[in-house]
């Protein structure tokens, strides 16, 4: 018999730090406190900081986005609610018939189809059925016999996915979608759009938005001051940071291999799957942080920089301008050229080496 323990998963809540300075001393531009708001959405909980903003104002937007928050999951994004349209989707009886979907979820499916496609297999858009095998979606956590994997395999490949201009989508039937590697960056995206609507300008003010392990950062939290937040440690408590990157206008993703993990037979084993062979990815990595220009572009590309490995991840990061801190398991830390003249490593344990 089996013997497994008792799953540890990260709450993800704020790992990737709000070690904000100015504004842990609760200096604004006008002295005034800013205003935070705390809930849950998408599985997660969500934070959002606001600067200089007044306080009924304030209210609203992150009423606004809460909601929000909750609708793009339950309505939409979900894989498992069966309110959703991605549900929805992934139970028709006919999917290799092509369907009209929301521009919404559409636009959230092309693009992550398009990041995973330099994947070389790894990730996938598919990855529904490998996943659930293992548990991932739900927490009911195992590990499949080989021949469960092997016939799972096989329905995670995206070439049987077609999105046409028409917002439609086929694929073929035993395929299950999967957003859940994008979900949370979609959400800090979403987050960033109601207050830019709202009339919130960068200029003026500033915002931290923090759904589960991704950030969203506008402006600043004090006139002339960049944000600075701490990069979680791996080996650390979860609230136990190793660097700090200062940045300004960015959405910021990590993913690790200590983010969400279970044990069985004395084994422990994480959640970012190699499609290839259908285990956990096998790397000296255990976490890749991104830095880019969209929350779902942040969030996808830290999934894929994990499974890919850094010497083949850095053109992808170039080709969306994106940055990464790749943290490997003995503890010394690569960055791509954009963040070395942002990134401090506070912990002494930890070596930045120059590449």
């Amino acid at each position: 018999m089996r013997k497994r323990q008792k799953v540890r998963q990260s709450k993800n809540l704020l790992w990737i730090l709000f070690l904000l300075c100015a504004v842990l001393a609760g200096c604004v531009r006008q002295g005034t406190a800013p205003v935070q708001k705390n809930g849950v959405a998408m599985g997660s909980v969500v934070s959002v900081k606001l600067y200089n903003t007044e306080t009924q104002t304030a209210d609203a937007m992150c009423t606004q986005i809460f909601s929000e928050l909750q609708r793009l999951d339950t309505q939409v994004l979900s894989k498992n609610t069966e309110t959703s349209e991605l549900w929805r989707l992934n139970q028709s009886e006919h999917p290799e018939v092509p369907q009209e979907i929301s521009a919404e979820l559409y636009t959230a499916l092309q693009k992550t189809k398009e990041i995973y496609a330099f994947s070389s297999g790894r990730a996938a858009l598919s990855s529904g059925t490998l996943t659930e095998l293992w548990g991932m979606d739900t927490e009911n956590f195992r590990v499949p016999m080989p021949s469960e994997m092997e016939t799972a395999k096989r329905f995670c490949a995206d070439s049987t996915v077609q999105l046409d201009e028409e917002n439609r989508i086929s694929f073929q039937p035993g395929q299950k979608l999967n957003l859940g590697s994008v979900g949370k960056g979609i959400g800090c995206d979403k987050a960033v759009e109601i207050l830019l609507k709202n009339g919130f300008t960068r200029l003026d003010a500033g915002a931290v938005v923090s759904v589960g392990g991704s950030l969203a950062i506008l402006g600043s939290p004090k006139s002339g001051e960049r944000f600075t937040v701490g990069i979680r440690d791996p080996f650390g408590a979860e609230n136990a940071y190793f660097a700090t990157l200062a940045t300004d206008d960015c959405f910021i993703s990590t993913s690790g291999s200590y983010e969400k993990t279970f044990t069985e037979n004395g084994k422990t084993y994480h959640h970012l799957l190699d499609l290839t062979n259908g285990y956990p990815a096998d790397t000296p990595l255990v976490a890749v942080t991104v830095r880019a220009d969209s929350g779902l572009v942040s969030d996808a590309l830290s999934t894929l920089c994990f499974l890919v490995g850094e010497a083949e991840a850095r053109p992808i990061l170039e080709q969306y301008q994106a940055d990464a801190v790749f943290v490997y398991a003995d503890k010394t830390v690569h960055v791509t050229d954009g963040l070395h003249a942002d990134i401090a490593v506070t912990d002494r344990t930890y070596t930045l080496e120059d590449t």
